[in-house]
């Protein structure tokens, strides 16, 4: 039997205390509809969470629960109609429970585009359209008319209704609080919209929005290819380029680890999932490399702007596969990533961190939900998330930790002290194989274990004899108070 390895614990030498704050967030996915069969099981859980600044995120696949003006004006009438988002926004804070949220109606009408020819939607609104966000030039270059379409959203929700195209009153009897309105969401793919576009279009949105609630902040960018066009960190978080008074409250982005396929024009599949694993925590890394240098960027033109990593977690291969072959052991594995890295930009300062997401399914990115598609239990990725939020907070402070010895190499599992607020000592452990590893940790306790064998939580012994991780395990181990 090999030797376990040793993790230690420096609880004299912090790290940094926490600031991060962990979320989650929803979206108008068909399967959360009223009276569906995972509606009240999801929305229990999102209340479950009690989390800070969910966030909720009206999004272009389905557009017809997403957007609320689906077609242009014409001959003095309007297509505004609020029927199927409003539920989905009711539902959401409800689940809320009165906490801060951030909300991103997300969705620009394509209509408001130049394409060759009007882009057509399905009758059916559970109907998934990849095909939705077309266009990259608006067909209003001044912005006026997609900002006056986030205004008349925004009055809806914050004022209590708005005044349309032509002169007609819409009253909502709405007057919400929102924490944080995102402006957009990943406009750097799909309408492609240009560093100096999307600022100029932020400015001109923050500008109507401000005045219906002046708490309100704003957060911007939300991007989701990061790796590609530095541009927009540079140009937005300047100040020198957004109009006087416009806030740079915080920015977003996103990151998603994603096994190649391996030669689709060849007709070969996925990777082998034992291939997986590498893939995932590869791009884990160099996507935390790339956070440090956007910080960097950060910190010198905007340091008192938040970064809101407000969308993490890990894509199976086929994502649009109607079909998806997703493995069993997929769900413990995407959850320890996800753990993983919010333990690393913890470590970095990152403000806030968010796992993606509620409900995904069959043709829609499935392997990013928290919940099961058909039954609406909980799955590893939840119930790690749930782990984490139950232990560990702002304000907790982590430790100087070392695994295998200080002139050890990288490991196979990521550990790291943390003393809490409330000044228990809890340790996380992360197996990042799909082989079980022994570790040894001194002092006695209880460990709350998710792995790919446990379902939900599985509460154990610890007795300072070495302590077996399973596979994919993803573990809180609390110490006990007696121990220095």
């Amino acid at each position: 039997m090999s030797h376990p390895l040793p993790v230690v614990v420096d609880w004299t030498t912090p790290v940094i205390t926490s600031q991060t704050e962990l979320t989650t967030h929803l979206w108008t996915a068909p399967p959360l509809r009223r009276g569906s069969a995972m509606h009240d099981k999801a929305f229990a859980a999102l209340r479950d969470l009690k989390v800070d600044h969910a966030r909720f995120l009206p999004w272009w696949s389905s557009p017809k629960l997403s957007v609320p003006e689906l077609d242009p004006p014409a001959d003095g009438r309007t297509s505004w109609d609020f029927g199927r988002l409003d539920p989905f926004v009711d539902d959401f804070l409800d689940a809320a429970q009165g906490r801060p949220v951030v909300m991103n109606f997300a969705t620009i009408p394509t209509w408001m585009f130049e394409t060759p020819e009007p882009v057509r939607y399905a009758d059916d609104p559970a109907a998934i359209h990849w095909d939705y966000e077309q266009g990259t030039e608006f067909r209003d270059p001044s912005l006026t008319e997609v900002a006056d379409h986030f205004e008349r959203i925004g009055r809806w929700y914050l004022g209590g209704g708005f005044t349309d195209q032509f002169g007609v009153r819409h009253e909502s009897g709405r007057r919400h609080r929102f924490a944080y309105w995102e402006v957009l969401c990943e406009p750097d793919i799909g309408h492609r919209l240009s560093p100096e576009v999307y600022t100029r279009l932020y400015d001109e949105i923050v500008a109507r929005l401000r005045p219906l609630d002046p708490d309100m902040k704003f957060i911007g960018l939300s991007l989701a290819m990061v790796e590609t066009n530095p541009e927009y960190f540079w140009h937005f978080l300047d100040p020198a380029n957004h109009a006087a008074g416009i806030p740079l409250d915080a920015v977003s982005y996103h990151f998603y680890a994603t096994p190649e396929i391996l030669n689709p024009v060849a007709g070969e599949g996925n990777q082998p999932f034992d291939r997986w694993r590498a893939s995932y925590f590869a791009q884990a890394d160099g996507f935390l490399r790339q956070v440090r240098l956007i910080d960097s960027i950060r910190r010198r033109l905007s340091p008192g702007t938040k970064t809101f990593l407000n969308e993490i977690g890990t894509f199976n291969p086929d994502v649009m596969n109607p079909e998806p072959a997703v493995p069993d052991d997929y769900w413990a594995l995407a959850a320890a990533v996800v753990a993983y890295l919010w333990s690393e930009l913890t470590a970095l300062g990152i403000d806030l961190v968010g796992v993606a997401e509620f409900n995904g399914y069959p043709g829609m990115i499935p392997g990013v939900s928290l919940l099961d598609w058909e039954t609406g239990a909980p799955n590893a990725r939840y119930h790690v998330l749930k782990l984490l939020l139950d232990n560990f907070g702002v304000g907790d402070v982590l430790c100087e930790t070392t695994v295998g010895g200080p002139m050890s190499p990288v490991t196979r599992i990521h550990a790291r002290g943390i003393r809490t607020a409330a000044g228990q000592r809890k340790v996380l452990l992360i197996n990042k194989f799909a082989e079980p590893v022994r570790i040894g940790l001194a002092g006695g306790g209880t460990a709350a274990v998710i792995d790919t064998r446990t379902g939900p939580p599985v509460t154990r012994p610890v007795t300072g004899e070495a302590i077996e991780l399973g596979p994919f395990a993803t573990v809180v181990v609390t110490l006990r108070e007696t121990e220095d």
